[in-house]
């Protein structure tokens, strides 16, 4: 099982760089993404990426490094390499992580009657592959991710809510990064936002002005 687990993040990998890469469509990429996570064996994964490019070697990906509408960034980015878990916990009180910081392969976050918001426009990553597990309790969960990620969201909602933002976003090409949420909601919001960098700002022109401003 632990293989066919790392051949699927792998088979991920390569579609979200063929997707990066224009050699799929959005809804080829969502159709291919869901045979993916339900392909019983190898062999299963290997045909459905057979007509794809192979992706370059993992590296680690920072925002720095992300293609988007609005050109390169320069800033300094935090060069450590990336833990494999992480458990970030808010109970009773307010917990926020942001700024240049290294994110983990694997992130847990739990809140109890509190809330949290975890900012990852500045992270460094170390694989384009991200997963957090969330538990949320009469709380609230915010999660910002670099314009252009793809966000999959399985949390199950127990009279609870969720929203995907993709208002300070426009303009923004696909970055290759899939941030997958699972876990649970129970009298809670889990909320997705979707960012340019600090300080990056808006691509300019004619289609921001159009479109019209916003945080």
């Amino acid at each position: 099982m632990a293989d066919l687990d790392a051949a699927r993040r792998e088979a991920i990998r390569i579609l979200c760089h063929a997707q990066a890469s224009d050699q799929l469509s959005v809804d080829a990429f969502e159709s291919r993404l869901d045979q993916v996570k339900h392909a019983p064996n190898q062999a299963t994964l290997a045909a459905i990426l057979a007509d794809l490019e192979p992706a370059p070697l993992p590296v680690p990906l920072t925002t720095a490094s992300m293609p988007t509408a609005y050109g390169p960034r320069t800033d300094e980015v935090a060069p450590v390499s990336p833990a494999e878990f992480l458990r970030l916990a808010s109970v009773f009180g307010s917990t926020a992580r942001g700024g240049s910081w290294t994110v983990p392969l694997a992130l847990e976050a739990r809140v109890l009657f509190g809330e949290m918001t975890i900012d990852l426009r500045d992270a460094v990553f170390g694989s384009d592959v991200v997963d957090i597990e969330v538990d949320v309790a009469l709380g609230s969960f915010t999660l910002i991710v670099p314009a252009g990620t793809q966000v999959e969201n399985e949390v199950m909602e127990t009279l609870s809510s969720s929203t995907h933002s993709v208002r300070n976003a426009r303009g923004a090409r696909p970055n290759g990064l899939l941030v997958r949420l699972q876990g649970k909601a129970l009298l809670a919001s889990v909320d997705v936002k979707e960012k340019y960098p600090t300080g990056q700002g808006k691509p300019k022109g004619m289609l921001q002005r159009l479109l019209g401003g916003g945080e």
